[in-house]
């Protein structure tokens, strides 16, 4: 008996260290995509022509300006993607179910990819037989929107990253690794509605970061100068857009017309975001009787609390003509949205049939 306590305890320490692990390795993805964004903003991602080397070494001789910031991205994801491997490495030599461990190794193989597109976004404009290449490959018309796909892509690829290592902070939490027996059946129809919301909102978080990059790197970020109207109205007048032919940034009408739906696609899906988010708050708090409610609670009031600041973010990006704090801001609020939007659906899924409360209906 004193054995198996004694496993017990040591497999509890275990494991909760393993979970302390899993969180710093959570938090360093979201700054990775903060130094992303920081990136962006200060369009210093050509600062460093080269890849993966910088300047033909590890640390170029000079470390100011986009450079640093540059650089400072690559080490910070250098990084993540060593804890990543350490993680992965911990969880395969773990007690840890199959599905865990194959969930680490996807991760670990997303970032890897990441840093691939990454060093190609570089590449290809630096690079003169890997811009032929890529050119070759997609028929783009020039290397400038082959730059873009890359750099949307290595964006996008970054948030699923992200959202499997708060998969799996969670899922290594003490006393909540679920098994194949245990997976729990949804109990009701109100389980039933906030499982579907949850994901709902996972797959609404998804599109915006998407949105959110394509803005980014096709420069959309203040094609609708006024917020929260769009010139001036409730929505756009896309039958007469305010379009002048001899802009400075010499776009097309197309173009034009393009970057604003995508501007305000972005607006409205954020305001749909922000409803299934106030929706699941108000769920959850309703049936506070519920008895695995306390986690979800907390977990939706990060969300509303999230998502009104994000709201504010995003007025402010405008206002300020895209100042870099406030955009780095609104980033990294959004990834960290999305990671707990991942959190709350995993939290449902650790509910158990035998855990639930009948709730009144």
């Amino acid at each position: 008996m004193t054995t198996i306590n004694a496993s017990a305890a040591n497999r509890s320490k275990g494991n909760a260290w393993l979970h302390r692990f899993a969180v710093m390795v959570a938090a360093t993805t979201v700054m990775l995509i903060s130094a992303g964004a920081l990136v962006t903003s200060t369009k210093s991602g050509d600062a460093i022509p080269d890849w993966p080397t910088a300047y033909g070494g590890l640390v170029p001789f000079y470390l100011a300006g986009g450079v640093l910031i540059e650089w400072t991205h690559r080490l910070i994801a250098g990084i993540t993607a060593a804890l990543v491997l350490v993680l992965t490495l911990w969880l395969a030599f773990s007690t840890s179910p199959r599905w865990l461990k194959a969930l680490s190794g996807l991760a670990l193989l997303a970032i890897i990819a990441q840093a691939v597109l990454g060093g190609l976004r570089v590449l290809v404009v630096s690079h003169e037989r890997v811009q032929a290449t890529a050119l070759v490959i997609t028929q783009a018309p020039h290397a400038e929107a082959v730059r873009i796909a890359f750099a949307i892509a290595h964006a996008t690829l970054a948030q699923i990253v992200l959202a499997l290592t708060f998969a799996i902070a969670l899922f290594t939490k003490p006393f909540h690794q679920p098994d194949g027996a245990s997976v729990p059946l949804l109990s009701s129809l109100r389980l039933t509605r906030l499982h579907a919301g949850t994901l709902a909102l996972i797959a609404l978080l998804f599109v915006q970061l998407l949105l959110g990059a394509v803005m980014r790197h096709t420069g959309a970020g203040l094609i609708i100068p006024d917020f929260p109207t769009a010139f001036g109205n409730l929505f756009p007048p896309f039958g007469n857009l305010p379009f002048d032919p001899n802009n400075p940034m010499r776009m097309s009408y197309n173009e034009f017309a393009f970057k604003v739906a995508v501007h305000f696609a972005h607006r409205v899906n954020g305001l749909l975001i922000a409803l299934v988010i106030v929706a699941l708050f108000v769920t959850v708090c309703r049936h506070a009787q519920w008895r695995d409610g306390a986690p979800l609670r907390k977990l939706t009031s990060w969300l509303l609390g999230l998502v009104l600041a994000q709201i504010v973010l995003g007025g402010l990006a405008v206002w300020t003509q895209l100042s870099v704090p406030v955009t780095v801001a609104h980033v990294a609020v959004g990834a960290t949205l999305l990671g707990l939007s991942v959190v709350t659906f995993c939290q449902l899924l650790l509910t158990t049939q035998r855990e639930t409360v009948a709730v009144t209906t």
